[in-house]
């Protein structure tokens, strides 16, 4: 790239004689593809038209002693030394091109930390303001996950004056349509992805740098799928959708070759990688990602609805929820024609109707989820077969039963340092209050209550969701997973956000200690169970847990984990977590409404997320890889040719 447009490539390399003296008795061949000339102690290499990749081969040689330099020219390829190179070759450009890294790209820290003369910024960087000029330079697209809520939400806050709307926007660092060789080189978009301001706390006489979000910094963290309440204030929930990206693989037939792409420096806690996106997201088929490091963010690679995807020999670390995440954008609206048969709450008669029918504003399944939110109920079973069979006429399996709309391969690839697993098959949140706001009496108590002279929810979207497609995710060759972490560690704050414990202390004038626990009590549930089931690996007095797959979302989750072909068999467990199951024991003991607001708020995460358990395939306590760290040499060594 000169001036932003391609020229021929004409590259010098230094070189060094020992003894000085053959320097004037050198000479040189090469192979037909190049030219190759000797000034001084400098070699210029030229390139010819090439039809296909071709390898090619240069010797110096002096009184029978030889020097070879063998590399592959890519064919129509462009070597990229500059940040301006990068964004011409992806962002800037209508179609693409072809990238041969000629350098590393890193943050700002890092290029003023280590003196060496293969590293770039990434960004343009003006020292005088401090600041970047991302704004002009990243590539945006309308999101490809579910939007319904955000397009509801925007169409109501035209209308009031008092909201704002929220964008269904993505940003992406960089846009990558074509073949991307790394060379080895290493991607990092710490001064695009992380928080530009830090906030320093205390705790026990100790002080802590946090990262902290300013109101210019363009990676806030992923977009909602559904909030209960403003997503622009105080959500009383929101379960996320899609989120940010580094690099966006956007097209089929690509392969991203030997890079490292990080979309941060690592800090001390997988917790400040909340806002820096994923790493590397697929959208297209028959794409594959190898001999490539991915590491530090908040998921590291994601794939929806995209089709013999291939990640092979390579290294997946630093995630503070996911390793990798898949799933289908595809999925079956709600089916408001045919009949189900419905269990009576009170009696446990059957009634054939509709949902639209069943679950209308005071009809029989209406209050049988708001004597469900308020734990107006004795009879727990009949209130559990009412329930799961509103989720069963929403998220009827049947309908979507091998029809997988995503397919992946991970071939001799390592797993390290999640937050909570290596794979995540994600499904739509799909409970009833999703389709019809219903139970109607959520929209009445919130109502009521208002927070800074406005409606906790001033607005509820219906029929945002619906049944999703599955997807297959294959594990073959040396595919391991390094990944343990102390089990009362896990965490699920990241991928839902919860406000009720300061809503509940604003609002009702008391201090009720509601965590994400409570909301999703998986670490519990999730501990206790991993015991009871031998998955916990005990060592100097702590508990280890290892999570290779989760099955995410409250609805129908049938995608499918094949493991024929892995070199090495893993001893795993399957775990079923079922947060419906607790909280539908939470009978009513009487009182005020607003004693019972703290059950009322931990419910109303049922009644969007769905009444279907979680999964979790969880290593047996054998010592399968504990204490060990995946080695990158023998990445190196297995490394596949161009």
């Amino acid at each position: 790239m000169v001036d932003g447009k391609k020229v021929d490539a004409e590259i010098k390399f230094k070189f060094t004689c020992v003894p000085d003296s053959l320097y004037d008795t050198l000479t040189v061949n090469a192979t037909d593809n190049v030219n190759a000339k000797i000034e001084g102690k400098e070699l210029t290499v030229t390139f010819d038209k090439m039809n296909n990749n071709t390898d090619a081969k240069i010797t110096l040689m002096s009184k029978g002693i030889t020097g070879n330099y063998e590399f592959t020219i890519v064919k129509d390829g462009v070597n990229v030394d500059t940040y301006d190179d990068l964004i011409n070759c992806t962002n800037k450009s209508t179609d693409g091109e072809i990238v041969v890294l000629r350098k590393s790209f890193e943050s700002l820290n890092y290029v003023n930390t280590t003196a060496t003369n293969n590293t770039e910024i990434f960004g343009n960087y003006n020292s005088k303001k401090d600041s970047y000029s991302f704004k002009n330079e990243i590539y945006q697209f309308e999101t490809t996950f579910n939007n319904e809520f955000i397009k509801q939400w925007n169409e109501f806050a035209k209308s009031n004056s008092n909201y704002k709307q929220i964008s269904s926007k993505v940003n992406v660092g960089l846009r990558v349509q074509k073949d991307f060789y790394g060379n080895g080189y290493t991607i990092n978009m710490h001064n695009l992805t992380y928080p530009s301001l830090i906030t320093r706390v205390e705790q026990e006489g100790v002080e802590y740098e946090i990262p902290t979000l300013s109101a210019n910094d363009l990676y806030q963290g992923p977009l909602p799928f559904y909030t209960l309440g403003d997503p622009n204030s105080l959500p009383l929930v929101t379960a996320y959708g899609q989120d940010n990206v580094g690099i966006y693989v956007d097209g089929d037939n690509i392969t991203v070759n030997d890079v490292n792409i990080k979309n941060c420096d690592m800090g001390a806690s997988l917790q400040f990688l909340e806002t820096v996106g994923t790493v590397l997201e697929v959208n297209g088929d028959n794409n594959t990602i190898k001999n490539c490091r991915l590491s530090n963010g908040r998921n590291v690679l994601r794939s929806f609805s995209s089709n013999n995807l291939l990640i092979d020999n390579s290294l997946l670390s630093n995630s503070m929820n996911f390793l990798i995440t898949t799933g289908s954008n595809e999925y079956i609206p709600y089916d408001e024609l045919s009949n189900y048969g419905f269990t009576n709450y009170t009696d446990g008669s059957k009634n054939n109707t509709t949902i639209k029918e069943h679950l209308g504003t005071n009809a029989i399944g209406d209050q049988a989820l708001n004597d469900y939110l308020m734990g107006n109920y004795t009879n727990i079973d009949l209130m559990r077969r009412s329930l799961l069979d509103i989720q069963g006429a929403m998220n009827d399996e049947s309908k979507i039963e091998g029809q997988y709309k995503g397919s992946m391969t991970i071939n001799d690839t390592y797993f390290y340092h999640s937050g909570l697993a290596g794979i995540c098959f994600e499904t739509l949140f799909n409970g009833p209050f999703l389709y019809t706001q219903s139970p109607s009496m959520v929209s009445s108590i919130f109502n009521m209550l208002s927070y800074e002279g406005r409606p906790i929810v001033p607005y509820s979207a219906t029929k945002v969701s619906g049944l999703s497609y599955p997807v297959t995710v294959e594990l073959t060759g040396d595919t391991k997973f390094y990944d343990y972490k102390v089990a009362n560690d896990v965490d699920l704050s990241g991928l839902i956000e919860e406000n009720i414990s300061m809503i509940a202390s604003e609002v009702l004038g008391e201090e009720k200690n509601i965590t994400i626990d409570d909301v999703f009590p998986l670490k519990p549930m999730l501990v206790s169970q991993a015991k009871s089931g031998s998955c916990i690996y005990s060592d100097s007095d702590k508990e280890y847990i290892n999570i290779p797959v989760a099955y995410y979302g409250g609805a129908t989750n049938i995608s499918k984990l094949i493991t024929n072909d892995l070199n090495k068999s893993i001893e795993m467990s399957n775990i079923e977590i079922d947060f419906f199951d607790r909280y539908i024991k939470l009978t009513s003991d009487g009182g005020s409404l607003l004693s019972k607001m703290k059950d009322v708020m931990m419910k109303c995460v049922t009644i969007v997320v769905g009444f279907e358990p979680f999964e979790f395939v969880c290593v047996n306590n054998t010592g399968y890889l504990y204490g060990e760290t995946p080695n990158v040499s023998d990445l190196i060594a297995n490394a596949k040719e161009v």
